[in-house]
């Protein structure tokens, strides 16, 4: 059973051609948190540690915007949990198989995230083994050369947490908010980001 009441620690690996919404709607989200802590909006034991990881700097994404990772670097490992994007950019990383190994080795005793096409790599990897996951809509039957594909925004299942395409980012963002605090928490930081009125319930 994953105990995500003790996450404290995130990284966000990012790649060359990684979508951009991708990774950025988890991290305003998850970033949020750490905001509303310094304005006294939350009370809370603390805050999260949120690093973007990439092995190369800067990443140019798919749409062209430019970014400067926090930490050159591919290991994750001290980390609590890692989230992976997706995007053209994990078409070369599905082939890569040193990569590979460390996303098998991170997931058998941590919390493992994808956005998007983020999902595939995980699958190519192994991890969505006799899993359900989410992908973009686009690469449902792609998928389901790895999982069973579920249904919704976010699926949790096990340490394994998938999110369908690009915009559920940031309902990946509220559900690891929910699962590490409460859902009263998540509301509020729904409510900071202005989302509509019952996007989160």
């Amino acid at each position: 059973m994953v105990d995500f009441k003790k996450v404290r620690s995130i990284s966000v690996f990012i790649f060359p051609n990684v979508e951009e919404l991708d990774f950025v709607g988890v991290y305003e989200t998850l970033g949020s948190i750490n905001t509303m802590l310094k304005e006294g909006i939350l009370k809370l034991n603390g805050p999260l540690k949120i690093d973007v990881l990439a092995a190369e700097s800067p990443i140019k994404c798919t749409n062209g915007l430019t970014v400067l990772p926090e930490k050159v670097s591919s290991d994750f490992t001290p980390y609590d949990v890692l989230i992976i994007p997706g995007g053209g950019g994990i078409r070369p990383l599905m082939k890569d198989n040193g990569f590979l190994e460390k996303l098998r080795e991170f997931a058998k005793n941590h919390v493992i995230y994808s956005v998007c096409t983020g999902s595939l790599l995980l699958g190519a990897a192994g991890i969505l083994d006799g899993k359900k996951a989410l992908t973009h809509q686009w690469h449902v039957k792609e998928l389901q050369g790895y999982a069973q594909p579920a249904i919704g925004r976010v699926h949790v299942d096990g340490n394994v947490v998938t999110a369908a395409g690009v915009s559920s980012s940031i309902d990946l963002g509220l559900k690891l908010i929910e699962l590490i605090f409460d859902a009263s928490i998540a509301r509020k930081v729904a409510e900071r980001l202005e989302l509509p009125p019952g996007y989160y319930q």
